[in-house]
This record gives structure tokens, sequence and C-alpha cells, in this order.
């Protein structure tokens, strides 16, 4: 259900639920503790754990509300952030989860499933970076990036995917085109809808004047609040591609089907006066003298001839054809 990690410049300890029964503590032997708290957690144990760390009872409620939009809360000695990370970054399915985080004077509290924080706890157990020679706030803001990541991977497999979908909506446009923009059009519209709370909550936080934000890792704040905005830009903008390339395919379609009518057309008209000669031959009139003449026949097929011949020619000359 849980697990710990203490850390410090000099030392790491990571304790598992059986090595420590019942609520776990928020403070722990080094001087920051990571309280990793994995979905999905029983209600009742969760209300529960609130209460035993005397957080503010609100922070259960948004933890508890799955289907809520990102949002940042601020109370006297807790910063509350809530999440939602993709667990599926590919152009195929999008799923997202929420991530509930919690910072208090002694560590962190995340909510969360699958391994979205796994390169963070790894960075702290190899002591890489700066992460073990900063404080709660510092881990915080690692987590907040964390949860960047798969969407950063996602719009880096979108790109080539629209690469290819741009090649084939000019060269070879077809009904599958459609299927597939209209598909892409959903996604985004769907990760629009997570990115823009996102881009709230962490320019709140660059805004907040809490003081569990130390002043030296403010940077990192904005740091985190230009990858949140540049992944809203990419999304801007492969939005804008995406309607770009359904334009595309309508003019391809178009333009092609304005090439079958045109010769069509070209056709039609080489015909139409043939079709006057072979109706006017075709009447069942008593007196045509020239039906009696043994020339007749090759003669038609000369005028015929000539008269397309000529069409031709004259279509060419005008390049409609």
């Amino acid at each position: 259900m849980y697990q710990l990690l203490d850390y410090s410049p000099q030392n790491f300890v990571r304790t598992l639920p059986d090595a420590e029964p019942g609520f776990p503590a928020i403070h722990g032997s080094e001087i920051v503790r990571w309280t990793q708290l994995q979905q999905p957690v029983a209600a009742d144990w969760l209300r529960a754990a609130v209460d035993f760390w005397q957080f503010h009872p609100h922070i259960t409620t948004d933890l508890l509300d799955t289907a809520a939009r990102a949002n940042f809360e601020e109370y006297p000695e807790q910063i509350y952030v809530d999440l939602h990370v993709l667990t599926a970054p590919n152009v195929e399915h999008l799923s997202f989860e929420q991530v509930g985080l919690v910072m208090h004077a002694q560590g962190v509290v995340s909510l969360h499933a699958g391994s979205v924080f796994d390169g963070v706890a790894e960075r702290i157990e190899t002591s890489r970076g700066l992460i073990r020679g900063k404080g709660p706030d510092y881990l915080f803001i690692r987590l907040i990036e964390a949860v960047l990541k798969p969407y950063e991977h996602y719009f880096d497999q979108l790109e080539g995917e629209l690469d290819d979908l741009e090649s084939e909506v000019v060269h070879r446009p077809s009904q599958r085109m459609v299927v597939k923009i209209l598909k892409v059009k959903r996604q985004l519209s769907l990760m629009r809808r997570h990115v823009s709370p996102l881009r709230d909550v962490v320019g709140s936080l660059e805004a907040s004047a809490h003081p569990l934000i130390k002043r030296e890792n403010r940077p990192y704040v904005r740091d985190v609040r230009g990858k949140v905005q540049a992944i809203y830009e990419r999304l801007d903008a492969q939005r804008s591609l995406i309607e770009s390339l359904e334009s595309i395919y309508l003019s391809s379609v178009n333009q092609r089907t304005n090439e079958v009518v045109r010769i069509l057309t070209v056709f039609s008209a080489v015909f139409m006066p043939l079709t006057f000669i072979v109706g006017v031959y075709g009447m069942n009139f008593e007196w045509m003298p020239e039906l009696s003449l043994p020339w007749a026949y090759p003669a038609v097929w000369v005028v015929m001839v000539l008269t397309a011949g000529a069409m031709i020619w004259w279509m060419r000359q005008k390049k409609f054809w």
C-alpha cells in the first residue's frame, strides 16, 4: 500500500509496509521523508491516515476525488497539488491517472498509481543530481516535473505520426486519412482538457508565497512552468497542424474530383459532334440520297475522325487537356 523513502545528503533508507505496520509517520530518521501511497487505497484508511498526520481535513476530499480537474490548494502547514498523469503516452490510446501530492515541513506524501515517480526515486537512491541535498520543496517540484515527462513523450511520438500523415494526405489521400485525422483531433481535444488545468496549477505554484517553498528553489518552479508552457505551445501547434491537414485533404479530394470531371468533360466534348452525326444517319427517312452512294459510309467515318481530331487539337491548344 505504501513505502517510505528517507534521505539526507549522507544517507538513504527505504522502508516497506511490513517493516512499519499501521499508519506511517510523516517524519523519519533523515531530513526528508517521501511517503508513497499506491492506488488503489481504501477511503477509510486514507481518512484515518490524514487525520493521524494532522493534515487539513479537506485534503482527504481532494485525494479521493479522482475525477476532479487538476488543482492547487494552500493550507497553513501544507501545499496540495492534484495532477493528472498520462499513463499511456502513445498515439493509439490515451488514459490518465490522478496524482495527489501533499508537501509539508518534513517531506512529501504522494498518492499515485504506476511507475511515474520511479525515475525520481532512483535519483534519490543513487544520489544523482541535487535532490539529496535539497529539502521537501525541491522533491515536490521534481515530482511535478516527472508528471510532465509522459506528455513530452506523447508529443514527440505525435510529431512523427503527423509528419507521416502529412505525406500521405498530400500524395495518397484516402478515406482512411479522415479516420486518422479525426482520431488525432479527439486526442488533442482530450489532451487540452488536461494540459490547461496543469498550466494553471504550476502558475499558481509559481505565484505562491507559501513559506514551505524556499526562495532558493523558486527558480526550479519557473523551470517547470516553462516546461508546461512548452507542452501547451506544442499542443496548440499540433492542433493547428491537424486542422491544416484536414484542409489539405479536402483540397486534395476536390482536386482529384476536378481532374476526373475535366477528363469526362473532354470525352463528352469529343463525342458530342460524333453523336450528332450518328444520330442524323440513324434517322429512318425514306429520301437520304447519300445512303445509296458507295463511298458514303467511308466518307462519314472520315468526317467523324477529322471532327474528333479537330476537337482534341483545339482542346490541347486551349490547355483544357
